[in-house]
């Protein structure tokens, strides 16, 4: 049997390693690790690199931070802030029975060494010319130890292939969160009392950081600090050599609910992190584009009458010169005159409706989305808070809904009327000429 002598990476004691086991004892902190090498391509890729120590630090859980009633709350309050979300979908929301899930994930607090060489660049900008720089290219190599970069991995291979959110990607912003718990006794009391599903870490920690993903992730972290550190502005034809020296690992549970609601007929699955509301995941839902047809609306009348006029005065002026030369082999007819002349000087007052729809279409689009607005805030404050809405609150949102209807299609006619004006203002001016 063959032992090692190797550093606990805790305290730098002693560890007496087991390398037909791979498992290790530290002798004055008791530390327990395990002892891995890593995957055949990664070995080769790092030029043989020592094995890396694997050591579990402790194992934890993030409690919910609320609880289901508010689940409901907190998808109105989402669904209520996003202006193309149909009103009656929040007004008439049906949410079933929420679930409790919790996510593993892995929280690798990875320790590495590296060699590098590459060519950095460094901007010098002109003092004459601003924004203006040239860019001088130096080869350089040189090595980092003691790097270290956190990573976070799924540990289930079902949550992954049934595309569950993973807690919504965890990053650094867990920090700002409160920390975990790590007393399992009371983690299994939450679990039985509330019949969460929780999720088995089945992926090995060895398999979660040497994939892919992770390895990539690496080398763009490898590549940010001797960029820093080398305080260059560009990097180029970088060839890095990584060696992995140490992993504390972290195995986490995090809170997450799951929930269906339904709308004309369809059920649509949402997710929310069981420790901020304010972070779900929503499929895509039938997108109310009432509001965003009708401001297009108002720009489509006033293009109406813009083209209109630089068409009838480009068309008109065309016709005029045509007119000059033929008029000599034809006669023109009192008609034909009548038309050329109809066409230019319609160009006029349409140029005219182009600048005064401007002002007043403004005013009416202004109007008419405080309109919506100040319909949708009436709905956020009957609805927060509530699990159904009041008869009186109904019956009043029917009648501001009817009458929103009717706005909006009178001003989904407003092309059709610029279309209308325009015409009517051509022919008016050719009969001025007959």
């Amino acid at each position: 049997m063959k032992i090692t002598q190797i550093q606990c990476p805790s305290c730098l004691g002693q560890l007496t390693v087991d390398w037909e086991t791979g498992k290790a004892v530290c002798q004055y902190c008791l530390t327990k690790s395990v002892l891995q090498s890593p995957p055949k391509q990664t070995q080769e890729a790092s030029n043989e690199q020592a094995p890396v120590v694997f050591q579990k630090v402790k194992e934890g859980f993030y409690s919910f931070a609320f609880n289901e009633d508010e689940v409901a709350n907190a998808l109105k309050k989402w669904l209520i802030q996003q202006e193309s979300v149909p009103e009656d979908i929040i007004v008439h929301l049906e949410v079933s029975e929420v679930k409790r899930y919790f996510i593993p994930i892995y929280e690798f607090q990875v320790t590495y060494t590296m060699q590098w060489e590459g060519a950095f660049g460094y901007d010098t900008h002109s003092i004459a010319w601003e924004g203006s720089h040239t860019t001088t290219w130096e080869k350089k190599r040189g090595d980092h130890s003691g790097e270290t970069v956190i990573f976070y991995q799924c540990g289930s291979s079902e949550v992954i292939e049934q595309e569950i959110p993973q807690s919504f990607e965890v990053n650094d912003e867990m920090k700002r969160k409160p920390h975990f718990n790590t007393d399992q006794k009371e983690f299994q009391q939450l679990v039985s009392a509330h019949a969460i599903h929780v999720f088995p870490f089945d992926i090995e920690q060895e398999q979660a950081l040497f994939g892919s993903e992770k390895q990539t992730e690496l080398r763009a972290h490898a590549n940010a600090v001797i960029q820093k550190k080398e305080s260059a502005d560009h990097l180029k034809e970088l060839h890095l050599n990584l060696s992995l020296i140490s992993c504390a690992t972290e195995e986490l549970y995090f809170p997450l609910y799951m929930d269906t609601f339904k709308y004309q007929e369809q059920s649509f699955e949402f997710a929310i992190d069981g420790k901020d509301p304010d972070r779900m995941k929503l499929p895509i839902i039938p997108q109310c584009q009432a509001t965003y047809q009708t401001v297009a609306n108002f720009s489509k009348a006033r293009k109406v009458f813009g083209w209109s006029s630089v068409l009838f005065f480009t068309l008109g002026v065309i016709l005029m010169i045509l007119a000059l030369f033929i008029s000599e082999w034809i006669p023109l007819g009192r008609v034909f005159r009548a038309v050329i002349g109809g066409i230019v000087m319609s160009s006029l007052p349409t140029a005219v409706y182009w600048v005064v729809s401007g002002i007043v279409l403004h005013f009416l689009k202004e109007q008419y989305l405080k309109t919506a607005q100040k319909f949708r805030d009436e709905c956020q404050r009957e609805l927060l808070g509530k699990k159904t809405a009041g008869t009186a609150f109904l019956a009043n949102y029917e009648k501001r809904r009817k009458k929103l209807v009717r706005i909006r299609r009178f001003y989904e006619w407003l092309d059709t009327l610029a279309y209308v004006v325009v015409v009517v203002t051509l022919i008016w001016n050719i009969l001025r000429f007959l």
